[in-house]
């Protein structure tokens, strides 16, 4: 994947729109200092995700919005910014599926309806970030690198703006092409060999932290803590295996008891067992007695009655006869003779036989009934006295079992030569003393794989880039004789400094001008080489004036190579750009007039009145005259 610049603009309020169009292959941007040339490259990179705002210049007054129009493959983006800063709006060319008549969504903003307003003919508004849409586009998207040795996250728009995008100070610093800021140099490094080879770092083994080994100090020092606790409660006389053993004795003594409890379960199981069914059979004997016991309690109570009832007839009958023989006599109070007071029929002479006859038939039905209940008597007494004595029996076999039991019981005591309780509370406390080495074993293990992972080194990271390395190198040397270094014998390229190394020598070893023109040619290179096998690049590199420190008359580097041949070797190199990818150098060097007209670069000349002046048109103060042999 590789984006090509289309078109750089900036607006405002009854401002002129100021605008450069890029060429697709190769763009030159020349003119003398203070024209804009620098300060196209910073809105290059404030709008494809930089953080830092173009500088403030006088000419931009009254600016207010920047545009970079930009395409990858057949699709068109549009990427608008505030020169103020902020975030930033990115339109993107409308599929076939999208709908034509885009409506805003409920609750959106008045603001993003006046982008969709605005939006070009057949482009819409995407919600993404910009900085991961810059990383999409490079093929990117999804790798990732170390950002230390304990570290890896996913590929920035940074580390892509780093590699591709170089300032004027960074073409001739002498700081690592990795940068100077130790924390992001592992990241930087990652990403070049990501570009260089397509492989990520994402089956790198990543180092401890910083935090990690504070946790496993901790956790050492915890486990030490336990140790020594651990061999508070261990006499140093003990060994392990005494303790073991004394667990098997004990254990072993266990056992025999159980099995002497068993023994003597198996002995009493049958006398229990009979005391059991005998205790059964007394239970339904006694209550035999009971029942039989409740119905002679009844019947005797029954016969009682009729006893009582017999003798009340007696009396009824004695009483009777006593009234038949007394003879009639008038009432002793009033004298009125018998007859008048008494129903006649009652002082008959048959009236007290009748009366006779019917209490001996009263007392007859009573005997015969009584005789009937003596019988019941009799019988439920002879149940009684079976139930009684069969219960009695049953209470003596159960007091013989329950001494049988005794016996046994007592022969089995005997044989016991420990006490259980005593050898349950000597296995617990050889157990804990047990477990107490077990403990120690494990924490001494622990703690040996605590320091083990302290004091573990980690492998430095090797990446395997021999092969595009080279490739990469043997373009540069090439690169650098069209340019005119026909000396350059040897180059190679440092995978570990990310870096060239030139006739045995390193880049940052070179003065300020030479170390400006071989990054520029790494820079390119590595673009080519990314791009021709398929590698992540965003598909574009931008040079702030690469020739400048080599073309200063007040160097004193040493210049086997003329200035004017290297100028002109360059620019006549860069006119036959073919790709892959886009290059886009800011130049303040004079281009001849046949090179010119093959590359057709983007002129500024400082003046309003004489081409153009600038990225934006120049402040109307007093024009010095223009000298373009002057450093920028």
């Amino acid at each position: 994947m590789a984006i090509r610049l289309i078109r750089l603009a900036a607006s405002g309020p009854n401002r002129p729109v100021a605008e450069i169009v890029f060429a697709p292959l190769h763009c030159l941007i020349r003119g003398p200092s203070d024209t804009g040339k620098s300060y196209i490259r910073d809105c290059l990179w404030y709008l494809l995700g930089g953080e830092k705002t173009p500088k403030k210049v006088p000419e931009d007054d009254g600016y207010e919005l920047l545009e970079l129009e930009f395409s990858e493959g057949k699709d068109n983006y549009v990427v608008r910014r505030a020169l103020g800063g902020g975030g930033a709006h990115i339109l993107r060319t409308k599929h076939a599926a999208d709908t034509e008549n885009v409506a805003p969504a409920d609750g959106e903003s008045s603001e993003s309806m006046q982008i969709l307003m605005d939006a070009p003919d057949g482009m819409e508004p995407i919600d993404v970030d910009l900085s991961q849409l810059v990383v999409e586009l490079s093929g990117a998207s999804g790798k990732q690198i170390l950002r230390s040795k304990s570290k890896r996250g996913p590929v920035t728009g940074s580390d892509i703006r780093h590699w591709f995008m170089l300032s004027q100070p960074t073409v001739i610093s002498e700081d690592p092409t990795s940068g100077a800021s130790h924390t992001e140099r592992p990241q930087r490094m990652a990403a070049f060999h990501l570009f260089l080879t397509g492989d990520d770092d994402s089956a790198v083994a990543l180092a401890k932290s910083q935090a990690e080994k504070d946790r496993l100090f901790g956790q050492l020092t915890s486990a030490q803590d336990a140790l020594r606790r651990v061999m508070a409660g261990i006499d140093h006389d003990v060994k392990r295996v005494d303790v073991a053993d004394a667990i098997e004795r004990v254990d072993e003594t266990l056992s025999e008891l159980s099995r002497q409890y068993d023994a003597r379960a198996a002995q009493l199981r049958d006398v229990r067992g009979r005391i059991v069914e005998s205790m059964d059979a007394l239970r339904k004997h006694a209550t035999r007695a009971t029942h039989s016991q409740a119905m002679l309690d009844r019947f005797q109570l029954l016969d009682r009655k009729y006893v009582s009832d017999l003798e009340r007839l007696g009396a009824l009958d004695e009483g009777v006869a006593h009234f038949a023989a007394l003879g009639a006599v008038p009432c002793p109070i009033c004298a009125t003779p018998i007859e008048l007071h008494v129903a006649p029929p009652d002082l008959g002479k048959r009236a007290p036989g009748s009366y006779r006859k019917a209490v001996a038939a009263e007392s007859q039905k009573i005997v015969g009934l009584r005789t009937g209940l003596l019988h019941s008597i009799a019988i439920e007494q002879r149940r009684l006295d079976d139930a009684t004595g069969q219960a009695d029996l049953l209470k003596g076999r159960l007091r013989e079992l329950e001494k049988e039991e005794a016996r046994r019981i007592s022969g089995a005591r005997v044989e016991f030569q420990a006490d259980p309780k005593e050898l349950a509370v000597r296995r617990s406390e050889l157990a804990a003393q047990l477990g107490a080495f077990d403990e120690k074993e494990r924490l001494e293990g622990e703690i040996g794989r605590l320091k083990q992972l302290r004091v573990s080194k980690t492998a430095p990271i090797s990446r395997e880039a021999g092969e595009p390395a080279k490739a990469v190198a043997t373009y540069v040397k090439w690169l650098l004789g069209e340019w005119g270094f026909d000396d350059v014998q040897h180059v190679t390229l440092d995978t570990g400094e990310c870096d060239l190394i030139i006739d045995d020598r390193a880049r940052l070893s070179y003065g300020a001008g030479k170390r400006g023109i071989f990054l520029t040619a790494l820079t390119i290179g590595l673009m080519k080489h990314a791009l021709e096998v398929g590698n992540p690049h965003l598909g574009v590199v931008v040079i702030d004036s690469p020739l400048k420190a080599y073309a200063d008359p007040d160097s004193i580097e040493e210049r086997e190579l003329p200035t004017r041949t290297l100028t002109d070797r360059f620019y006549a190199w860069l006119s036959t750009w073919r790709g892959p990818g886009q290059i886009v150098v800011a130049e303040n060097e004079k281009i001849q007039a046949v090179t010119a007209d093959a590359l057709k670069p983007v002129e500024f000349t400082r003046r309003n009145d004489l081409g153009r002046a600038g990225f934006y048109l120049k402040s109307k103060v007093p024009m010095r005259a223009v000298d373009d042999s002057q450093p920028e």
